[in-house]
């Protein structure tokens, strides 16, 4: 049974249920027809002229939805809707000029000339009464049990549209957050390849500038002072195709994946060398690809960095890249076909249903869970489709993803 409440401006239960309406993001927003609906019915069934979803602010009644007045919002002390604030109970009014309450109410005495008034209050899940669904007449009147029923049912629908709005409200707020974490993602995987990409050079050069300081045989020297030059030109080829790749992203352009798949290995390149993984690249794609580049190139470096974590420290370790031209007499239709495989440690099946799951990783500490998420959300901006195939056990061990990108849908903005 709901406890009756003061509603005192200024008291903490007051605060507590003015915080509750501030929750929903609701007053001073659009019409919105679901709301409208509400109140046709509550005046098609209580056959009155007006009618209104009601929420009582600190000091004004807003109203939702509005049928029959030309106004939006009225003084709280004029207010009849703040009356159920504290009893959260249904408030009839049959004739206002004989209710004291009411009586000398500007509402009353003036426009709207109010006379028959019945609020149904919309109660959110913690008790908090946020306002009425009410109904008005300029004459005064009786409402049967059946119209006050169906008025009480459309205040707790009012609650249920609020509710949905707040549940969209929080997965759009989780939605970016989720997108800020994914570009975070992205970044932090970015960087750590460039890391071990211009990490080994600089050690080189550093290596290689102070044997040339220390060197006497001129020869010598200079064959240090070219090799470190050599190193510097390896650094700036990594920064400069990386930041090719990661400033085309405006728009879609006709690509050759194996650009985009050369670009990643050379990023990758002293990461392979270092765990002796032979990389293995077939290229018959004939129709170009409109795509996002940078887009592409961050999934490509997912997937070639995550072959290179299932077969490093392996003996013979491959992994495996082919691009082709389907052509649109293949189950799949007219597209591109891009497959990468590794003969690595593999996963099993459980591993595999969770694969593109947010924040699951099988790398933990140092994985975050996010990549192959990442990979999906870019796959589906390009309406492309993934399949994996996995064997961790065996003589033939190790992981295939095989992306097809349609050609007759093309990109998506």
């Amino acid at each position: 049974m709901y406890v009756s409440r003061t509603t005192k401006p200024g008291s903490s239960e007051e605060e507590a249920r003015l915080a509750a309406l501030k929750r929903y993001s609701v007053l001073d927003t659009m019409p919105e027809m679901g709301y409208d609906d509400v109140t046709r019915l509550a005046s098609f069934i209580c056959d009155t002229p007006i009618s209104l979803v009601s929420l009582v602010d600190a000091d004004r009644q807003w109203f939702k939805s509005v049928q029959g007045l030309p106004i939006r919002e009225t003084p709280r002390e004029e207010s009849f809707c703040a009356l159920t604030l504290g009893t959260a109970e249904t408030l009839i009014v049959e004739d206002a000029t004989a209710d004291p309450r009411f009586r000398n109410n500007s509402l009353v005495f003036g426009d709207p000339n109010i006379r028959f008034y019945a609020g149904a209050p919309i109660v959110e899940p913690g008790g908090e009464v946020l306002g009425t669904v009410c109904v008005i007449d300029t004459k005064p009147r009786v409402l049967e049990p059946r119209q006050i029923a169906a008025l009480e049912a459309l205040a707790r629908q009012v609650m249920t549209l609020l509710e949905l709005r707040r549940t969209i409200d929080d997965n759009a707020r989780a939605a970016a957050k989720m997108q800020t974490i994914e570009k975070l993602a992205a970044v932090g995987q970015l960087a750590s390849a460039m890391s071990h990409e211009i990490n080994n050079p600089l050690q080189s050069m550093t290596n290689l500038l102070y044997m040339a300081d220390a060197c006497e045989n001129r020869a010598d020297q200079q064959d240090y002072l070219r090799k470190s030059q050599e190193e510097l030109a390896r650094i700036s080829q990594t920064v400069r195709q990386t930041l090719r790749f990661h400033q085309s992203s405006e728009r879609a352009v006709p690509t050759r994946l194996v650009e985009v798949v050369e670009s990643v290995l050379t990023l990758f390149r002293s990461r392979l060398e270092h765990a002796s993984v032979e990389v293995k690249v077939n290229d018959t794609q004939g129709a170009l690809l409109t795509c996002y580049k940078s887009d592409i190139h961050q999934a490509i470096a997912n997937l070639v960095s995550n072959a290179l974590d299932a077969v490093n420290g392996r003996p013979g370790g491959r992994i495996e890249v082919r691009v082709r031209t389907m052509s649109s007499h293949s189950s799949a239709g007219q597209g591109v076909r891009f497959t990468i495989a590794d003969n690595g440690c593999g996963m099993d099946n459980a591993t595999q249903g969770r694969l593109f799951e947010p924040f699951h990783s099988n790398k933990a500490p140092r994985g975050t869970g996010l990549g192959l998420w990442v990979v999906k959300g870019i796959l589906e901006k390009h309406q492309a489709s993934i399949h994996v195939t996995s064997r961790d056990r065996g003589q033939t061990h190790g992981t295939v993803f095989s992306i097809f990108f349609p050609l007759k849908n093309g990109c998506t903005a």
